[in-house]
């Protein structure tokens, strides 16, 4: 089953994720280059806006793997779900490691010693690596597995409500270890909380719910979560900066992406036609194997693109980044050898 207004929302999700990876008026390399208040400000609220977008992934993937899992087969079902993902996984952590982030530097200098050091960015934190892949935006994978086989296991002891209560406590454990950890405990945790099913589980867990139960909201309530959702985050966000001096763009997951994810996922559920038809809506299909290659894309465009403050670069630098990806999708899809990295089948 797909819903228009779903699809489209899972291709604003990943423009959202290809937003905060390449960072409008930041650059890693000369951290002082938009460091005028101005910039500083609108460079984190552009990366908070797009916060919503993992949430939503995990969302939906429940969502729509609840009927499969009610069948009576529950963990032959998440296995059967999860294999194609985990070998997605290794295969692009593969791909990742194996081709060089500065393509031009591995000409001049030689490919291993400039591989050497990639490497040793890649793998170098040993404790979250195993969580993470050969790439940094690879943790959402095996979050989604361990969400769904977990989601699966409660399933098949038959107390799905269990799923939730983990998640609930999962998540409430990544907060204090992660963004709150700073004012709780005088420091985050070593283990990057947001890695594994710390947060993934109650989001799976969620959408998986909903669908149980039939959940039909109305607009009214549509809006009341996500403008309850999107105050609660930005107080958060306000209070840690001033309180506990994190940053905003810290932050993955807050107590307000809840409801913020709760109430986007219910105004597309209240309005199914939207975008029905629409070159959006089409790109949909697309959006995993766009999330998986898109952070190459990413490095290449940091590192070989214009530098210094140049602001229409800042400006068109995201959309140029979805059309070469949309143009690297077609790219691996016209070959049989690259196809199967696009698609979890």
């Amino acid at each position: 089953m797909r819903i228009s207004s779903i699809e489209c929302g899972r291709v604003l999700a990943i423009m959202a994720v290809m937003t905060i990876h390449l960072a409008p008026f930041t650059n890693p390399f000369d951290p002082q280059l938009w460091n005028s208040p101005l910039y500083f400000w609108l460079s984190d609220i552009i990366n908070q806006l797009c916060r919503f977008a993992v949430p939503l992934f995990f969302l939906c993937a429940g969502y729509f793997l609840q009927p499969k899992l009610a069948t009576g087969k529950p963990l032959a079902v998440a296995l059967a779900y999860c294999r194609p993902l985990l070998l997605l996984w290794l295969a692009w952590s593969l791909v990742y490691l194996l081709v060089p982030f500065n393509p031009v530097a591995a000409m001049k200098e030689g490919y291993l010693t400039v591989m050497t050091d990639q490497w040793q960015m890649q793998l170098g934190d040993s404790l979250n690596a195993w969580w993470v892949g050969g790439m940094i935006h690879l943790w959402f994978l095996p979050a989604l597995i361990l969400a769904v086989l977990i989601l699966a296991l409660c399933q098949q002891l038959g107390k799905p409500r269990l799923a939730l209560g983990l998640g609930a406590l999962l998540y409430l454990l990544a907060l204090i270890g992660g963004s709150y950890g700073n004012l709780l405990l005088g420091a985050e945790w070593a283990f990057l909380t947001r890695n594994g099913p710390f947060f993934s589980l109650l989001f799976v867990a969620l959408g998986a719910a909903l669908r149980a139960r039939h959940w039909q909201p109305g607009q009214t309530l549509a809006w009341t979560l996500l403008g309850t959702g999107m105050a609660l985050y930005a107080l958060e966000v306000f209070a840690l900066l001033h309180l506990a001096d994190v940053a905003a763009a810290r932050h993955d997951f807050l107590l307000g992406s809840v409801p913020w994810t709760l109430g986007l996922f219910a105004l597309l559920l209240a309005n199914p036609g939207w975008g029905a038809g629409s070159w959006l809506e089409r790109q949909a299909p697309k959006v995993l194997g766009l999330y998986c290659l898109h952070m190459m894309l990413v490095v290449w465009l940091v590192i070989l693109g214009p530098q210094g403050q140049h602001l229409w670069w800042e400006i068109c630098k995201v959309p140029i980044l979805f059309a070469l990806s949309l143009l690297a999708y077609r790219l691996l899809a016209a070959h049989p050898i690259s196809r199967w990295l696009l698609q979890a089948r």
